[in-house]
């Protein structure tokens, strides 16, 4: 049987799964440990950190990020990896992008969520605890559920002596398991954050980084100057994600069929304020009839455009379309 399985990021927006009933005592433990964490919790003194990383995309690259922050709505990021090299800026309500590609790579967005390590705290559920032992460790998990992803499990295990997240851990749609692992923690201000933070897919180490440097530091001003060149999104605070009205199926190609072959396209792209997308990007690979087709079915979609109150906004959002054979 051929199946087709679209998965996009605008869905985790859109879809409020039913949420099952809340462990009070392990969520007031969980909300303190990913606080904690968070470096962006109740923190009022600007900060730049400094990370070293090795992606795995086809081939092991290295690369370094800088990050400097002001406020939630004020700071500035660089990222180079390789040959690629990408600035961003978030002013107010305006999030600028200049990069020397047309795509972010995936492993990229990989690495700003892994170091983004605690600030989902209020989106996830505590539901049960459980106890692990892994390599000599002993761990305290906390089964959760995220209040805008559709997750068939996921699991944050802490530290018993210090409560702090040692692995977070989920199934990602279609079929991957992603898990990140978090390790050697230092004091900075208010929290504790991990020297050394790792994502597993599938079992494969994927991103490595190393914290270099975690300093207090004065914000320079002219960081918020937008980039010559940079796409400009709005990205207010009460943001309402594109809906999609119309998504046609791509039909699986007939070569992949006859060879049973399955694969996964991921397609970045671009949702106009009247609904229509553009600037279409593969960002991961499977076939070229897959590629192909993916891209010529996307390519059809419409959505509800994003809104910042009354007004439409454009936004950029990743669909993955994985072509199965069961």
């Amino acid at each position: 049987m051929k199946k087709l399985i679209l998965v996009a990021a605008f869905f985790v927006c859109s879809f409020e799964p039913a949420l099952g009933s809340e462990d009070p005592a392990l969520q007031q433990l969980l909300t303190a440990a990913e606080q904690h964490a968070n470096l962006y919790y109740d923190q009022t003194t600007p900060f730049q950190l400094d990370v070293d990383f090795v992606a795995q995309i086809e081939v092991p690259l290295e690369g370094h990020l800088t990050f400097k922050w002001e406020a939630k709505d004020r700071w500035w990021r660089k990222v180079v990896m390789g040959d690629f090299q990408q600035i961003e800026v978030k002013n107010g309500d305006w999030h600028y992008t200049l990069r020397n590609i047309d795509f972010t790579p995936l492993r990229v967005g990989n690495l700003i969520g892994l170091l983004d390590h605690g600030a989902e705290s209020s989106q996830l559920v505590a539901k049960k605890e459980k106890h692990r032992t892994e390599h000599g460790i002993e761990m305290n998990c906390i089964e959760v559920e995220h209040k805008g992803y559709v997750e068939s499990s996921r699991d944050v295990c802490l530290s018993p002596a210090s409560n702090e997240i040692l692995i977070d851990e989920w199934k990602e749609p279609p079929d991957e398991q992603h898990r990140e692992q978090f390790a050697d923690y230092f004091d900075f201000g208010k929290h504790q954050y991990p020297r050394t933070l790792e994502l597993l897919v599938n079992g494969s180490k994927v991103i490595t980084a190393h914290v270099v440097n975690m300093t207090s530091a004065p914000f320079d001003e002219s960081l918020l100057t937008p980039p010559e060149g940079a796409i400009a999104r709005r990205e207010c605070a009460d943001l309402q994600h594109a809906v999609p009205v119309s998504t046609p199926d791509p039909a699986y190609p007939r070569d992949a069929s006859n060879d049973k072959l399955m694969g996964d396209s991921t397609v970045a792209m671009t949702v106009l304020t009247d609904g229509s997308v553009t600037d279409l990007r593969l960002v991961g690979r499977a076939t070229h009839s897959m590629n192909d087709a993916a891209l010529q079915s996307l390519k059809k979609w419409k959505f509800k455009p994003a809104m910042c109150g009354t007004e439409p906004v454009v936004t950029d959002i990743t669909v993955v379309v994985s072509f199965r054979l069961d």
